[in-house]
């Protein structure tokens, strides 16, 4: 039986599924916005003849179902991170699946490729790391000493997070961490070419700063989805938080050592 048939069989049905959830998550965990996940799913379930298909996406879950519920699903998402290659790879696979008649094992095999997409090499997020923080530092308003100490303090932080990420550490843990490195490096470097370090630290912090989950959390609102939009608000939060308190740490203690306020 093919798997663009009008009716499926119930095995199909549940191959079926498991594809759509699979595609579901795929988005979700990768920074897709939770309408677009919704709408994605129902636009594969109509184009595979998944009847009575009925989803509820969460910032960090999905539930559906099809038929009279004679199959459900839920996949919890606890990690999250941004890939938009991975994203725009699996919407471009659902307009093709709406636009022709897509056999479900390309499909399938479509989305392994799409989760397979590798992330951008370390050596160009060290060099993003360095331009951006450099940028940055400029753009608040600092000196050409202070957008090179800034570039410094963002090779050590993109460096610091890559190694976090391979021993699995917490979060919270590194965001904390990492504002605090940033922080300690651009004063002794500052220090050391006699120059402010407040434009410094300001552009290396913001290569930390949650944008992508404060705009997601803004858009959710805006599609009415007010609890997902709450949940990336609140990590958002959580995070800029982290990185004030990894920032006042290290200040706090400079000043009580050496009895001096950063400029």
């Amino acid at each position: 039986m093919s798997s663009r048939e009008p009716f499926p069989d119930e095995e199909l049905r549940r191959r079926i599924m498991d594809f759509i959830m699979a595609a579901g998550q795929t988005l979700l965990e990768n920074g897709a916005e939770v309408f677009r996940v919704q709408q994605t799913m129902e636009i594969m379930a109509k184009s595979f003849h998944l009847r009575e298909f009925h989803v509820y996406v969460l910032t960090n879950g999905i539930f559906a179902s099809a038929g009279t519920a004679e199959i459900s699903e839920v996949r919890n998402v606890p990690t999250r991170t941004t890939h938009l290659g991975r994203v725009a790879a699996v919407n471009a696979l659902s307009r093709e699946i709406a636009l022709r008649d897509m056999p479900l094992d390309e499909a399938e095999r479509r989305l392994v490729q799409a989760q397979q997409i590798p992330f951008p090499k370390d050596w160009m997020q060290l060099v993003s790391g360095v331009c951006g923080s450099f940028c940055f530092s400029m753009i608040f308003g600092g000196s050409l000493k202070e957008g090179l100490v800034a570039s410094v303090a963002g090779l050590s932080a993109i460096w610091y997070l890559l190694a976090c990420d391979r021993k699995q550490l917490p979060g919270g843990f590194k965001k904390i961490s990492c504002s605090a490195l940033i922080t300690l490096v651009c004063i002794l470097l500052c220090n050391l070419l006699h120059s402010p370090a407040s434009h410094a630290i300001i552009g290396s912090l913001m290569i930390l700063t949650p944008g992508i989950a404060f705009t997601m959390g803004i858009r959710d609102f805006v599609q009415g989805d007010y609890l997902s939009g709450t949940i990336r608000m609140i990590d958002a939060l959580l995070i800029a938080a982290s990185i004030a308190i990894g920032t006042g740490l290290v200040l706090s203690f400079y000043t009580l050592i050496m009895g001096v306020t950063v400029a």
